[in-house]
């Protein structure tokens, strides 16, 4: 009897919980209970709204005349008053974080920062102003690591990504800034910053820098920094003529290119090439006539392929170009010295010392305008090279009319200059 009536007890409670339970509302969702929250809160400040326009009134106030301490009171009281919906987030966070931080307490800074980034991690201001806020304490980590969140959040941003890869690159995780830099080149292929980096990578790491910047160049033949990159690793290798061929195509295409001019000059010196020499100095000197350094190494390159005439020619523009510039004189002084050179057979005779003085007279001048390289010139001619006191004495007659001497070689014909004899 016993065990009977336990039973039917316990069939009892079973039968009064069912009945208990179909009589309960079903339990709210996530959803639901969100919704019911949002209206407690709307109705909250409704109620409060007077409040709310108060203090953030005054709160805004303060903060625009520096007064953080009292605007920081005016924001506590909007939570207080639940006055903050995600529109005045946006701005209530960055505020009361920036108060803190004017205030010298970081750490109250961040957090206001971080609460507000847990809500709209949207807002840009609010991670700018943690990063500047993790500088002043020199955190570095953290201010990698934050702008990382935030690149996270924000993919479209091209300049964080940048920075980002920077970064990676000066703490030796090439693999991560490649990651980036090939999703932004994917964007922008030729974006030559970008394959800076790239190339900086593969030349830590030991790779084949050749094959990269060969690869970018055939890649798009037309650009002009591709280009230049490929000229500097053939130079590099020694393949002259390759580099050439790369720099004649690229000014077909941007013929005003000075630089890639001037590189053209400087590879056809190294192969002794000086005709080719002159051929672009003349193209140099046409884009840009106004540029005396044209003129001297157009003067240098006439006399290194032996014309001594157009050499003189050219100094003598250079000097009518800039007659203060020293340099011009000693470059007109080394023409008369090749001219000396070129005449003189194996031992310098009275004529040739005749032009030798030439050229010293004109370093002298030069090193007189301020041109120091001529004093060991000066000192060289004035040695071994011009006419001393024993040549005047046994040539005078024969030389020197109206206190003037020219040198009566026919090699030297051609000089329209005479030198002053010294007095007897």
């Amino acid at each position: 009897m016993k065990l009977k009536a336990v039973s039917i007890f316990a069939m009892g409670i079973m039968l009064f919980t069912m009945v208990l339970s179909a009589c309960m509302p079903p339990a709210a969702t996530a959803e639901e209970l969100a919704a019911m929250e949002k209206a407690r809160k709307d109705s909250v400040r409704k109620a409060n709204s007077r409040y709310c326009m108060k203090h953030l009134s005054f709160a805004t106030e303060y903060y625009k005349n520096k007064a953080y301490s009292d605007a920081l009171f005016n924001y506590h009281k909007l939570f207080e008053y639940e006055c903050v919906d995600e529109a005045m987030a946006q701005n209530v966070y960055v505020y009361m974080g920036n108060s803190y931080r004017e205030l010298d307490n970081i750490d109250s800074a961040l957090i206001m920062y971080d609460e507000g980034l847990s809500i709209i991690p949207e807002n840009k201001y609010l991670w700018e102003n943690k990063i500047f806020a993790l500088k002043t304490v020199g955190d570095d980590d953290a201010v990698f690591q934050t702008k990382l969140d935030m690149y996270a959040q924000f993919q479209d941003d091209d300049k964080l990504a940048i920075e980002i890869a920077d970064e990676y690159v000066t703490m030796d995780m090439c693999d991560e800034a490649m990651v980036i830099v090939d999703a932004l080149l994917e964007k922008t292929p030729g974006d030559t910053y970008l394959t800076g980096i790239k190339r900086q990578c593969i030349e830590s790491s030991g790779g084949d820098i050749r094959g990269f910047v060969e690869g970018k160049y055939n890649e798009n033949p037309d650009n002009v920094s591709y280009a230049q990159d490929y000229v500097r690793v053939l130079r590099d290798a020694g393949e002259n003529e390759t580099a050439i061929t790369v720099l004649e195509r690229i000014l077909t295409i941007k013929p005003d290119m000075t630089n890639l001019m001037k590189d053209l000059v400087e590879l056809y010196r190294e192969l002794g090439r000086t005709k080719n020499v002159i051929s672009w100095l003349k193209k140099l000197n046409t884009a840009q006539p106004e540029d005396v350094r044209i003129y001297f190494d157009m003067t240098e390159a006439y006399i290194e392929d032996g014309q001594l005439k157009s050499a003189m020619s050219w100094a003598g523009k250079a000097i009518k170009m800039d007659p203060s510039n020293g340099q011009a004189y000693a470059n007109r002084a080394a023409v008369y010295e090749a001219v000396g050179v070129q005449c003189t057979g194996s031992v310098p005779d009275f004529d040739d010392k005749l032009v030798f003085m030439m050229a010293y007279e004109d370093y002298k001048t030069s090193k007189s305008k301020g041109w120091g390289k001529a004093t060991n010139k000066i000192d060289f001619l004035k040695e071994a090279r011009i006419p001393q006191s024993g040549d005047w004495f046994f040539n005078r007659d024969a030389y020197v009319k109206g206190g003037k001497a020219k040198p009566k070689k026919e090699c030297y014909k051609w000089l329209n200059r005479s030198v002053t004899a010294p007095k007897k």
